[in-house]
């Protein structure tokens, strides 16, 4: 075929489309927004409109490298308008999709309401404030919003904001838990051994029931040694534990030992935060180390083994060392209302620090708790915990406890719990005291999908 045949069929084409791209294809695609048609549908839309005309300029270029078309300015022209629609459509993708990512991008919102009274057989006071009274009283002990979501590729963002009873005097408001995860590392642009990286204040990794929230505790009261060790400011019956400031990085290591997983954490933290520690830090930073051993069963048992350590140096010096173990069973064809849980922890620790007499003072207290839970029913589980613990600041002084609890889920949504504490202690205002609690836990919002403490 002659050059100026080629020419002519080539230009009526391209001018054929481009009539009909304006005439047709805008129009088209204002009207499907004016009629409300959804923003993937419009994306969609623009995008098979990117690809054929893509097609269309890739066809335009082979003629050109062929030299049949390469002199015609005409081509040129239609080249240079074809491309400027193709930047429009893509820009206009861009917008729609900027449009859409306040939506997509707002967090995730759940809120947890936690009731508890207590009725005790002798007088109780605040551990900060021993002329404040806290037996045989309700208490709404705390409010939490906890949003979490998607920052950017690299990273997701929680934040646990928690309105906490101050022994019921009055409440404070506490970021208990505010963090950046680092999912993978931009430079690498990727996660050496599945490592993620927490940047902000978190519940340390120290043990298994420090790291559990509230709401989501098995029993009413924190373990005394994760209370009297690692953290409280008005006793085990309100929020306790330890959430200090700093970075965790969370990585599985290699495994000599096979159908096991081994997991660590190695954090970076402000010292001096740890109850132990009796208000005399160390120099900065202190640090907590936790190695977590598991092994599954036929996805009907699953055994979990860790041990932790806490390190803080300088005039005062503050270690404490534990081990955990976690067994669990729920069988496939009666997982959701079958399942067994026996765990428990035990902490050594060492505090020394001078006194302001100038002589050193020391202490090693041991504590330890241990415990099982049933799941009778779809609704309720019961469970019993035992705890001994030596005090942090006279380790010749022994608290123990035995409790009894029965929970009862009306949905995930809602757990009703009653239970029985009974304690011994060589503190005499603390010794042979009975207690009763009642618990009552809400949570409404974004919820998460295994709501069951024995599911997480």
């Amino acid at each position: 075929m002659p050059t100026a045949g080629i020419f002519h069929g080539v230009h009526m084409r391209r001018r054929a489309l481009l009539l009909a791209f304006i005439a047709v294809v805008f129009p088209r695609v204002l009207t499907a927004q004016a009629a409300g048609d959804s923003t993937a549908h419009i994306i969609r839309n623009l995008r098979s409109e990117i690809a054929q005309l893509r097609h269309e300029l890739d066809s335009l270029n082979t003629l050109r490298q062929s030299d049949l078309i390469s002199q015609s300015d005409m081509v040129d022209r239609l080249e240079e308008t074809l491309e400027k629609r193709l930047s429009y459509l893509e820009t206009k993708i861009d917008a729609v999709s900027r449009a859409t990512a306040p939506v997509a991008f707002n967090p995730g919102m759940t809120a947890f309401i936690n009731f508890a009274a207590r009725g005790d057989s002798k007088r109780v006071y605040d551990l900060a404030d021993p002329a404040n009274e806290i037996s045989n009283r309700p208490f709404l002990r705390t409010v939490e919003m906890e949003l979490q979501g998607a920052v950017d590729p690299y990273a997701s963002a929680v934040a646990v904001i928690s309105v906490e009873n101050q022994a019921g005097k009055d409440f404070a408001i506490d970021a208990e838990e505010a963090y950046g995860l680092l999912k993978r590392l931009p430079i690498l642009e990727d996660a050496p051994l599945g490592m993620k990286v927490k940047i902000g204040k978190y519940r340390a990794p120290f043990g298994v029931s420090n790291k559990i929230h509230m709401h989501d505790l098995p029993w009413t009261t924190r373990p005394l040694a994760v209370a009297k060790y690692l953290g409280t400011e008005h006793g085990d019956f309100f929020e306790s534990g330890y959430n200090p400031t700093g970075m965790d990085m969370d990585f599985y290591l290699p495994n000599p030992i096979p159908a096991t997983t081994l997991e660590m954490n190695l954090d970076v933290v402000r010292s001096g935060e740890l109850t132990l520690s009796q208000g005399h830090p160390g120099a900065q930073p202190a640090y907590v180390g936790h190695v977590n051993l598991s092994r599954d069963w036929s996805n009907r048992h699953l055994l979990t083994v860790g041990v932790s350590a806490y390190e803080e140096h300088g005039p005062a010096v503050t270690r404490l060392y534990g081990a955990d173990v976690t067994y669990k069973w729920a069988p496939l064809e009666q997982r959701e209302s079958h399942s067994f849980v026996a765990g428990g922890e035990v902490f050594a620790g060492r505090n020394v620090y001078t006194a302001a007499a100038g002589s050193p003072v020391s202490n090693s207290p041991v504590g330890w708790y241990a415990y099982v839970q049933y799941q009778t029913s779809y609704w309720l589980y019961l469970g019993v915990r035992y705890d001994a613990v030596q005090e942090p600041s006279n380790d010749r002084l022994t608290t123990r406890s035995l409790g009894e609890y029965a929970s009862y889920y009306t949905t995930e949504f809602l757990r009703l719990r009653l239970g029985y504490e009974h304690r011994w202690s060589d503190i005499p205002a603390q010794n042979n005291l009975n207690t009763v609690l009642l618990e009552v836990n809400l949570v409404f919002g974004s919820h998460p999908t295994e709501p069951y403490w024995v599911n997480k």
